[in-house]
């Protein structure tokens, strides 16, 4: 049985596998397999640390269309990867393997789900489902997993445009920047608390404080979005700073750096259903009620994605501080933080 938070299996969900943009191919998959099964429901999920990502989808409600995620505890898929083999499921309210929140959500009643792959790891599963108890027989199963290696292929793909050489340059103007990139993206995972105060007053959190949701405004939420997206850039190029740092100065201070930021970015890309489904209800494409289903299914996940990412930028600070300390030549005072920085 594989385990969901292998650091190995996770370190092939970087920068464009995650993104949440359309991907044609993706999308082709995903219709394909909807057809070949007859199912009203196809999705390319990936299984992250706190969240289920929905990579390409057809046929999904609108709230989950938007948000492109569910918890991860709530997925089937999760079962997939963790026994690196197909799911089948008949009926979904009889079969106590399976979590219960989207049989009692959206009625899904049947499930096919089969591995994708990057790498030799399993990343997630191209999976159909059905609002109808039903079976899926060997044929059907067959030319799933025939179509997952069309996807296994496409995931690879993205995986490896993240691993093209950077230009040379020197490892402490890489570190001076790095450094940079942690501070503004502490800012902006602080300037996401809107999101967060309103969808935990939305959703009656015990641990909600009161006051601090009463006061979230359209505009502050609108800013926190825009925070967000601002971040997914930022976030990419800390990416290749720390990954050019590791091979240019194998040191044990440099060598933990790019773990730790592709650790952040999957962070990063868990909050995003979260903020998707408030940019959904800011613009209209979601009713409240929609809106509040979705929000239910991600709200754990992204708090504790949150707060692992506000994490992950400090310890990458020090990293940082560290490793400029360790490749520093001798009076070169590169140990020290820039002036006047908090």
């Amino acid at each position: 049985m594989a385990d969901l938070n292998d650091p190995v299996r996770l370190a092939g969900l970087r920068g464009a596998v995650l993104r949440a943009d359309a991907d044609s191919i993706l999308d082709a998959c995903v219709a394909r397999a909807a057809k070949i099964a007859r199912s009203p429901i196809a999705v390319v999920s990936l299984i992250v640390r706190h969240v289920q990502l929905l990579r390409a989808q057809h046929g999904l409600p609108l709230e989950l269309a938007v948000s492109c995620a569910t918890s991860r505890s709530n997925s089937f898929c999760q079962l997939v990867v963790l026994d690196e083999a197909p799911l089948i499921v008949d009926d979904a309210l009889r079969d106590e393997r399976v979590p219960k929140e989207l049989v009692e959500s959206y009625g899904i009643r049947a499930y096919a789900g089969v591995p994708v792959r990057a790498h030799g790891h399993v990343l997630g599963a191209l999976c159909v489902l059905d609002v109808v108890p039903r079976r899926f027989d060997a044929r059907v199963v067959g030319a799933l997993e025939q179509l997952a290696l069309d996807v296994s292929d496409r995931l690879s793909a993205l995986a490896s445009s993240d691993e093209a050489p950077l230009a040379s340059a020197d490892v402490q103007e890489r570190l001076v920047r790095l450094e940079q990139a942690t501070r503004v993206l502490e800012r902006a995972l602080l300037a996401l608390s809107p999101v967060i105060a309103a969808a935990q007053g939305a959703t009656a959190a015990p641990a909600v404080d009161a006051s601090r949701a009463a006061h979230v405004t359209p505009a502050s939420l609108r800013a926190a979005v825009g925070c967000w997206r601002d971040m997914g850039p930022v976030a990419e190029e800390l990416c290749e700073e720390a990954a050019a740092v590791a091979s240019a100065a194998p040191d044990e201070a440099a060598s933990g750096l790019a773990a730790e930021a592709r650790a952040l970015a999957r962070s990063l890309a868990e909050i995003g259903p979260l903020v998707r489904l408030a940019e959904g209800v800011l613009d209209g494409t979601l009713g409240e009620a929609a809106a509040a289903k979705g929000r239910a299914l991600v709200l754990r996940g992204a708090l504790d994605a949150h707060e692992a990412a506000s994490a992950a930028v400090r310890q990458l600070r020090a990293g940082a501080l560290r490793a400029r300390a360790a490749t520093a030549g001798p009076g070169s005072g590169g140990a020290a933080p820039p002036s006047g920085t908090p």
